[in-house]
C-alpha cells in the first residue's frame, strides 16, 4: 500500500473549499492535514461545517507543510500565496488567478500577474499531459461545462458558437451581495456579463478555432449549471466516440438534468438530434465537477492514479 498524500485545503470554510474537502475526505490515497481560514484558526472542521463530523481536520491561519495544495481562494488571492508554497508540493488553483494569458488575465481578473499560466486542468483535453505536473489551473465552473459539450468537435468547427447558461447560488460564493441575496434570487432568473462573462476566453482557448457568444444567468436554486448549444447538425455519435470509456461523462440521447448530477463528479452530456440542427447541453454540479472533484481529479493525474480515484461516489437522490 502506498503511504497517504498529504493534502491542505486553503479557504476551506467557503463553498468550493467544502465540497473538495468532501472528496478529499473519502480518498484512499490521501490524508487531510490541515485547512486553513483567517476567520476560523484554531477550531477544527466540524465546528464550521457539521457535515464533516468525525473529520476533525484542524484550521490554522497558515497552510502547514503537505505534498499537496488546494487553493480554494478569492481571485487574487492565490497569485500572492503560490510562489511561497513548495516548488516539490503539486498545487492546484480552483481561482481564476492562474488560468489565462496576458493581457487576457488582466482584462478579466483586474489585475497584472508576473508569470505566465499554469497547465489548464481539463482532463479530457488531454489526461497524460497531466502526469507529473506540479502547478494546475483548475478550469471555471461555467468553462468547464461548456467545454466539454463541444470537446468532440474541437478542430473540426470553426466560427461564432452561442450558448446559454444557468447557475445556481452558490457560484457566487459564500458572503452574500445584493445579487445572491436569496429573496432576489428565489423565483427569479437574472442574466449577467451577458457577452462579456470571465470564462469566455478559457473556453475559447480550449476550443481553438470558436468564437464563443454566452449569455449567463443567474437560477433560483443552489447547486448546478446546465449549458445550451444549438448547432448545425452533428450526430451524437460524435460525443459518443469521444466519451466511450470515460467514467466522469455520460453521453445522453435526451436532455440532461442538474438534479442527476448533483453531489458528482460526473458531467451529463445530452446531444438531440434535429432538422437540421443539433442540441448540446451539458449538466454539472458547479461546486464538484466544475470545481472540487475536478480538482481532486486533477491531482489523480498529476501523482499518475486513475482519473476517478476517490471520486465514484453516487449522487444524492430526492
Amino acid at each position: 500500500m502506498r503511504e497517504a498524500l498529504r493534502a491542505v485545503v486553503v479557504g476551506a470554510t467557503g463553498y468550493t473549499g467544502a465540497e473538495t474537502l468532501r472528496w478529499l475526505v473519502s480518498h484512499p490515497g490521501v490524508r487531510v492535514v490541515g485547512a486553513t481560514s483567517q476567520k476560523h484558526a484554531g477550531k477544527v472542521l466540524p465546528d464550521v461545517w457539521p457535515q464533516f463530523a468525525g473529520h476533525r481536520v484542524p484550521i490554522s491561519a497558515e497552510p502547514p507543510e503537505a505534498d499537496a495544495y488546494f487553493l480554494c481562494m478569492p481571485h487574487g488571492e492565490a497569485a500572492k500565496l503560490a510562489p511561497s508554497l513548495p516548488a516539490e508540493a503539486v498545487v492546484i488553483d480552483l481561482s481564476g488567478d492562474h488560468r489565462l494569458p496576458e493581457p487576457l488575465h488582466t482584462q478579466h481578473y483586474g489585475f497584472a500577474r508576473a508569470h505566465g499560466p499554469w497547465p489548464y486542468g481539463l482532463p479530457e483535453l488531454g489526461m497524460e499531459r497531466m502526469i507529473g505536473q506540479k502547478r494546475v489551473a483548475n478550469p471555471g465552473c461555467f468553462a468547464t461545462a461548456l467545454e466539454l459539450a463541444l470537446l468532440p468537435l474541437r478542430g473540426q468547427m470553426s466560427g461564432r458558437v452561442s450558448a446559454v447558461g444557468i447557475t445556481g447560488s452558490t457560484g457566487s460564493g459564500a458572503s452574500p451581495s445584493d445579487t445572491t441575496h436569496h429573496p432576489l434570487r428565489a423565483e427569479n432568473l437574472r442574466s449577467y456579463k451577458v457577452l462579456s462573462h470571465q470564462h469566455v476566453p478559457e473556453v475559447e482557448l480550449a476550443l481553438g478555432s470558436m468564437k464563443l457568444d454566452f449569455v449567463p444567468t443567474s437560477g433560483p436554486f443552489r447547486r448546478g449549471i446546465l449549458v445550451t448549444y444549438v448547432l448545425p447538425a452533428v450526430p451524437a455519435s460524435a460525443w459518443e466516440a469521444f466519451y466511450a470509456g470515460n467514467p466522469l461523462v455520460r453521453v445522453l440521447r435526451r436532455p440532461p438534468e442538474i438534479l442527476h448530477v448533483l453531489g458528482t463528479p460526473r458531467a451529463d452530456i445530452g446531444v438531440i438530434e434535429g432538422d437540421g440542427v443539433t442540441v448540446v447541453q451539458c449538466a454539472i454540479d458547479n461546486l464538484g465537477r466544475g470545481a472540487g472533484s475536478q480538482a481532486v481529479a486533477n491531482l489523480n493525474l498529476c501523482m499518475g492514479w486513475a482519473y476517478d480515484e476517490g471520486l465514484r461516489h453516487v449522487g444524492a437522490v430526492p
